[in-house]
């Protein structure tokens, strides 16, 4: 096991978290969820397999879970029948298992598009099904999103949905850094000012430009996933501002936000974009349509319907502007599938179906093969069985965010976004993604939807998340400077209340 820089230093906020509490604990996973380029550990025993610093967090974070038996037992209380959280649970369960046992049942009797680990680099290699290091290491972090998913639905439920959007959009503000840091870096040729977090054995596509646009990465490996990232974050902050969400800089971070997914050339970013962006106006609408919208609400399906056309037309007719954009799109979007890019992953979906016919339907076990879609990666890799069980998950997750009919509160600001973030994430995945993990990211704001959905647990709540007089950490300082009066009173339950010092999980 290899030790990096950048894992001492996340092991000692790590240690830090564990004896600050939870609330500091949801800041350091959400952060760790950009560290995509980054690697914590280095496991040559796996084939120099990495440990991500979100999976590295989770680690500490479970940790303290465990030693807080209220929030355990919250945590716990969340994968019950018949909710979401117990289908995703069967969803993990079956997984693992396709892991452990259909690469063996299977071997020999399909090719497949597996990744091939080397201590130097990973690589896509066309081979025999056959048991490999993949199986293991995509368990692993499954079962890692499953911890992320009920640690971050219990604490949800006692109260701290508030908190976890607090450090989301604190998040998203850093992911904006890492953007603007990777266009400046590129522009004055310091890329290796980034080293200590582009250290993973990856791939590293940090220096890619589209039509004359730099392809932004931020702080991961290549500008799909960071358009990835940035969609998930964008989705929830978008929801939350124009649900009215009360924080302070939410407006400019979303607005900032979206100029860094609008500019990364990701054509799945773009793509699940349009999707997202569809369904929030069919949401607004139906807001408006119901009686119970805001401005914000009127605003947007505003500038949708009329500013955004209107703008288009505008850049029409900048001939110099059109010409770029134009190219850009072309680029990215109209010849996408005749790039060598795009006929890769053509042929690793084609592959992929051809695999799943090759063991009747039953899949080749999870990390076994390569795709490009999350639809064909799960009939690859879990068949017809786990593919049925992760969308009756999916569906079961959105029909109970939408059926719970509560006061406009912050709880259900915080619910609804972190269900158009899921959609997105989803959108996207199935556009691209390899593999059927959708990572920590998905997994914080389906625990949130579902510590909406399930409501809190009031009765308890004030027993575990009790007040300290201590002097405040940095973190509170900045979490303040994003977080208004309002929201601090309307988290109640295990927020940072006005005239308080500090909080912590116990």
């Amino acid at each position: 096991m290899i030790v990096e820089p950048i894992g001492i230093l996340l092991a000692i906020a790590g240690i830090y978290t564990m004896a600050a509490g939870l609330t500091a604990g949801m800041y350091f996973l959400c952060i760790c969820t950009l560290l995509g380029a980054a690697a914590a550990l280095i496991l040559p025993a796996l084939g120099g397999a990495n440990i991500q610093p979100s999976h590295f967090a989770l680690l500490f974070l479970t940790a303290a879970v465990a030693l807080r038996a209220k929030t355990l037992s919250a945590a716990l209380s969340s994968l019950s029948y018949p909710g979401p959280g117990f289908w995703f649970t069967l969803f993990v369960l079956y997984s693992v298992l396709t892991a452990l046992f259909l690469p063996r049942i299977f071997a020999g009797a399909t090719i497949v598009y597996s990744l091939a680990r080397t201590n130097e680099m990973h690589r896509i290699l066309s081979t025999p099904l056959s048991p490999t290091t993949t199986n293991l290491t995509q368990s692993i972090y499954m079962i890692g999103s499953f911890c992320c998913f009920a640690i971050v639905a219990g604490f949800g439920r006692l109260g701290g949905m508030a908190i976890v959007a607090q450090a989301l959009i604190v998040t998203s503000a850093i992911c904006v850094f890492f953007a603007i840091a990777d266009l400046v870096t590129y522009a004055t040729n310091t890329a290796d000012l980034l080293t200590i977090i582009r250290n993973a054995n990856y791939r590293m596509l940090n220096d890619g430009d589209i039509e004359g646009f730099k392809r932004i990465v931020g702080s991961f490996p290549e500008a799909g996933a960071f358009g990835y990232a940035a969609l998930a974050l964008f989705a929830f902050v978008l929801m939350l501002a124009i649900e009215g969400f009360p924080a302070r800089f939410l407006g400019t971070i979303t607005a900032a936000l979206g100029t860094a997914l609008l500019l990364c050339t990701s054509t799945t970013a773009y793509a699940a974009s349009a999707v997202t962006g569809i369904l929030v106006l069919f949401f607004c609408i139906a807001r408006i349509l119901r009686n119970n919208a805001t401005p914000r609400h009127l605003t947007y399906v505003v500038a949708c319907l009329f500013a955004l056309p209107l703008l288009v037309m505008a850049i029409m007719l900048i001939p110099s502007v059109s010409e770029s954009i134009s190219n850009l799109i072309h680029a990215t979007v109209t010849t996408k599938l005749e790039s060598s890019s795009g006929e890769e992953r053509m042929r690793w979906n084609a592959q992929a179906l051809s695999s799943f016919l090759d063991t009747s339907g039953m899949g080749a076990g999870v990390g076994s093969i390569r795709a490009s879609s999350l639809v064909v990666a799960l009939l690859a890799n879990v068949g017809i069985p786990g593919t049925l069980i992760f969308f009756i998950f999916l569906a079961s997750l959105i029909r109970s965010v939408l059926r719970r009919d509560t006061d406009g509160g912050v709880e259900q600001k915080v619910g609804l976004a972190a269900m158009f973030s899921c959609i997105a994430q989803v959108t996207a995945a199935s556009i691209s993604a390899g593999a059927i993990d959708l990572g920590p990211l998905f997994a914080i704001t389906a625990g949130l939807c579902v510590a909406y959905a399930l409501g809190p647990l009031r009765a308890p709540a004030v027993a575990a998340i009790a007040p300290v007089l201590v002097s405040p950490p940095r973190l509170n300082a900045l979490v303040k400077g994003f977080t208004s009066t309002d929201t601090q009173r309307a988290s109640g339950r295990g927020a940072f209340m006005p005239g308080d010092r500090g909080y912590r999980h116990v």
